[in-house]
């Protein structure tokens, strides 16, 4: 079995989705053949602008997303069931690859892509388009939905209902997530944290955050919580947070790059919280390993970060801060609640997502 999977580093639930199926068919389908492809990048300089644009505004600009997603969500009225540009790159791997799978894990990798595969390689070429995202309404992008799917797997029944009431007929099964093996195998966090609370500053890949802000509103906790701070793969912030965390010894601090899936899963075990982007990847994250998330909407909020939110809230579970003092004030909370917290903690072990690795790889095959 040939398997192709088109991905775009435009945020980092993607490739983080794309590269687990990867890893757990190499795990449970040692036979398949997969091939990982940054295809927005990779077809087109167009689009490859703007992916770069995309990340350069997550670390820079974030109130400018309001203006992207919206502009990106007008290419599906342009003309649908079209690959806009790199038709020539796309026809050409196709042919070399003939893959018998193709699965989409990025909104505008899956709609005129699944019909031009279709033409190249014959109706045979199973495609599945594998969304991210935790629930429906506005910010769910258009660009997720082509007839020409053969199964859109949601990981959501939130999403299921999205897709079934914007596409009728769209085949459409809520699977669940399918994460890195590392966070299967480790399963969820305790119910209760012992020592001393650690929180976790996320970010993604891209190094975007506003942690220095932050650290400085948590220096009156000093001595009763921890912090790790992550850096992505940017260099110049760890180093950058190294030197304020040198000039601040009081307050525990440690600056971490980029964390392979074992190390990350180990974090979410032990984190009193992590405070993060309301990025799905995160999210359903957090939900499977039952760890209390800290929504931090610095900068603004794009439309697809809605989503996860409101997938929380639903359920008892949200917890967001706009301005780093929020972030003290509700620090203070929890230290001055603790049944509050654990009540909190346990809410999330009651509704932690879950799922099936080898179902949902028989769900691929063709």
């Amino acid at each position: 079995m040939r398997v192709l999977i088109y991905t775009s580093s435009g945020g980092t639930a993607h490739d983080a989705a794309a590269e687990a199926i990867q890893q757990w068919l190499a795990r449970v389908r040692p036979d398949a053949e997969v091939r990982v492809d940054q295809v927005l990048e990779h077809s087109s300089s167009t689009y490859r602008g703007g992916v770069e644009l995309y990340n350069w505004i997550q670390r820079r600009r974030p109130w400018l997303h309001q203006l992207y997603w919206r502009a990106m969500e007008l290419e599906d009225l342009i003309k649908p069931g079209t690959v806009l540009f790199g038709r020539r790159y796309l026809i050409r791997e196709l042919q070399n690859f003939r893959p018998d799978v193709l699965i989409s894990t990025h909104p505008h990798t899956n709609r005129g892509h699944f019909d031009l595969a279709k033409r190249v390689l014959g109706p045979q070429l199973r495609c599945i388009t594998c969304c991210t995202e935790l629930d429906g309404g506005f910010g769910f992008s258009r660009n997720w939905l082509s007839r020409r799917t053969d199964l859109f797997w949601a990981l959501t029944e939130e999403v299921v209902r999205e897709v079934r009431q914007r596409r009728p007929g769209v085949p459409v099964e809520g699977l669940g997530p399918l994460l890195y093996p590392a966070y299967h195998d480790a399963g969820p966090a305790p119910e209760a944290v012992a020592g001393l609370p650690l929180l976790v500053l996320g970010t993604g890949s891209n190094g975007a955050n506003n942690h220095i802000p932050l650290l400085e509103q948590l220096l009156p906790f000093a001595g009763q919580v921890a912090v790790v701070a992550l850096c992505g793969r940017r260099p110049a912030v760890r180093e950058q947070l190294q030197a304020w965390a040198g000039r601040h010894p009081e307050l525990a601090v440690q600056a971490l790059g980029y964390q392979d899936p074992a190390a990350m899963a180990a974090l979410y075990q032990r984190a009193w919280a992590l405070v993060s982007r309301p990025g799905a990847r995160t999210a359903t994250e957090a939900l499977f390993m039952a760890c209390p998330l800290v929504f931090n909407h610095y900068g603004t909020t794009m439309p697809q970060e809605l989503l996860a939110p409101r997938y929380f809230r639903a359920r008892g579970l949200e917890s967001s801060i706009r301005r780093p003092e929020e972030l003290a004030a509700l620090v203070r909370q929890w230290l001055a609640d603790p049944e509050g917290y654990c009540a909190l903690r346990q809410r999330y072990q009651q509704h932690r997502l879950s799922a099936n690795p080898t179902g949902i790889l028989s769900r691929l095959s063709p």
